[in-house]
């Protein structure tokens, strides 16, 4: 309680009295690739505590962290004064000789400056004039901070989804964290369940010991492969508020030698989680028709908006499926389409949630299809097949047969409004403005027939003719035969994913390289 009233009394009368702005380091030479601290300190009374602290440019070095702020105050014969430090960690890239340049704030109206500092940056690491202590790293502080990774599965099948949720635990104060290295997931496909920006804090006794705990990420993994798969560790860079390793220069922190009125620091620590292993058994040799890897809880629906139509009308194909699992990866089955009804590129949409650390969702194809002859059409049922793990089988879903009833119809029917890809590129071309003017007149010196492009124009035409006929019998024997067209896209696009990960490991990117890998895979 006096402590309450304490500050409640500093930050009415501090910097009552006339004060002091400073700067200093906690080296003057340094090696290249070493870490400096930088500080600017206000004390005294002199200085509002709003004090519109502007720092310097410190280019050429790199800021590692800060601000970070701490304030202070202290009593003195009845005398009570306070103090404000801005701390930065810096990083030296280059040798040289540099000057950090004078920080400002604004006193009373006036600006307020520090005086510049000299520092030398050498090769190598340069000898200390007096040993230091040590500054803190994970190993010495393990006690008081580690990362703890679990998983809600140590064994599963190929496609399961097993959560994996990181902990940071807590005896000491951390004013802010970031994401060092992210884990990889080498043979699992991850989704990120989406975390609070500012974590919730809990309490939990870990070996008898009492601690702050708090969820920094949480991932779904989904195994692609069979066999004992590793979970690499993930590193956290922690700034970590602990007590100066410098003596001070005030008196009154001498003569108390009290934590409480010590300067702090904060330091920039890197912590590493425990690897993880799981077990992932395969899935039964023998697969039904119409499986394509989709593990976990489904359900598959497919349905036509008309069964009656008039040749050139459109008709629509939805095929769903709902569920459980690993949705984006799943692969809807696709219409054996007659020849003669021609289908434009399905659109494909998603809705994916992660609702109490449950993937699930939806994926749904959406075909746009136009016969162009009468007469009765049929589009054989389609097949889903899934592995359901409550029941440890393959469960198959079937779509109805369609039939439809297609009756004469102009090429463009009226109110259709959907004429054929063909069908657009001829509109542009027919189309023409009126001329109001007869334009300019020139005499012909030679006959028109004599000319090679007349010539041109008399024999392109008819090969064009033969070509466009030919490959329309080609695309419309390949449409009719499902199973060969399957065979033919299999091969080009297994190719351009397998390129696009080969790009993605260039890169570096091993993540979303073995989630391309997974898509080659399903895909093919």
């Amino acid at each position: 309680m006096l402590s309450l009233v304490l500050v409640m009394c500093w930050a009415n009368v501090a910097f009552a009295q006339d004060g002091s702005f400073t700067a200093s380091v906690d080296q003057n030479k340094i090696g290249v690739g070493e870490q400096f601290q930088v500080t600017f300190t206000i004390a005294g009374g002199s200085v509002n505590g709003s004090t519109n602290f502007r720092p310097p440019d410190f280019s050429p070095l790199l800021v590692v962290s800060g601000p970070n702020t701490s304030q202070s105050f202290q009593i003195i014969n009845g005398q009570m004064s306070g103090s404000i430090v801005y701390s930065y960690v810096l990083y030296a890239r280059a040798t040289g000789k540099f000057a950090i340049g004078p920080a400002s704030i604004d006193n009373r109206g006036k600006a307020v400056k520090t005086e510049p500092i000299q520092i030398e940056v050498v090769q190598g690491k340069p000898k200390p004039a007096q040993q230091q202590a040590a500054a803190p790293d994970a190993a010495s502080m393990a006690d008081n901070v580690f990362i703890k990774a679990t998983s809600d599965k140590q064994r599963v099948r190929v496609g399961e989804q097993l959560t994996v949720t990181y902990k940071i635990y807590t005896r000491v104060s951390i004013s802010g964290f970031d994401l060092a290295k992210a884990p990889t997931f080498e043979g699992f496909w991850s989704e990120d369940f989406e975390q609070p920006h500012t974590p919730q804090l809990t309490t939990e006794v870990v070996n008898g010991k009492q601690y702050r705990a708090a969820i920094i990420k949480k991932t779904a993994l989904f195994a692609t492969q069979a066999g004992n798969l590793k979970i690499a560790p993930i590193e956290v860079r922690c700034a970590v508020q602990v007590q100066s390793q410098r003596k001070s220069k005030d008196p009154f922190d001498t003569f108390f030698n009290d934590p409480f009125f010590q300067q702090m620091q904060t330091v920039n620590v890197d912590f590493k989680s425990n690897p993880l292993a799981v077990a992932v058994e395969p899935l039964p040799a023998i697969v039904p028709a119409g499986f394509a890897g989709a593990v976990g809880k489904y359900s598959f629906s497919a349905m036509v908006d008309k069964n009656n139509l008039r040749a050139g009308d459109p008709i629509t194909l939805r095929v769903t499926v709902t569920g459980i699992g690993n949705v984006k990866l799943v692969s809807l089955p696709k219409p054996n389409l007659p020849a003669d009804i021609e289908a434009y590129e399905p659109k494909i949409s998603e809705d994916i949630t992660r609702d109490g650390g449950i993937i699930k969702g939806k994926k749904s194809a959406e075909y746009l299809m136009i016969p162009r002859n009468a007469g009765v059409r049929t589009i054989e049922p389609m097949t889903f097949s899934y592995y359901d793990l409550e029941k440890n089988q393959f469960l198959t879903s079937r779509s109805p047969k369609f039939e439809f009833t297609i009756t004469p119809g102009r090429e463009f029917a009226v109110g259709s409004g959907v004429p054929s890809k063909e069908d657009v590129r001829l509109l542009g071309d027919d189309i023409r403005f009126l001329k109001l003017s007869m334009g300019k007149l020139e005499r012909v010196t030679e006959s028109p027939f004599s000319s090679p492009w007349f010539g041109a124009g008399m024999v392109v035409p008819p090969i064009l003719f033969v070509g466009a006929f030919i490959y329309r019998k080609r695309r419309e024997k390949i449409y009719g035969d499902m199973p060969r067209l399957m065979f033919e896209k299999a091969g080009k696009e297994a190719s351009k994913r397998l390129k696009a990960a080969k790009d993605l490991l260039a890169k570096g990117n091993t993540e979303h390289y073995h989630a391309e890998i997974s898509k080659a895979l399903m895909g093919y």
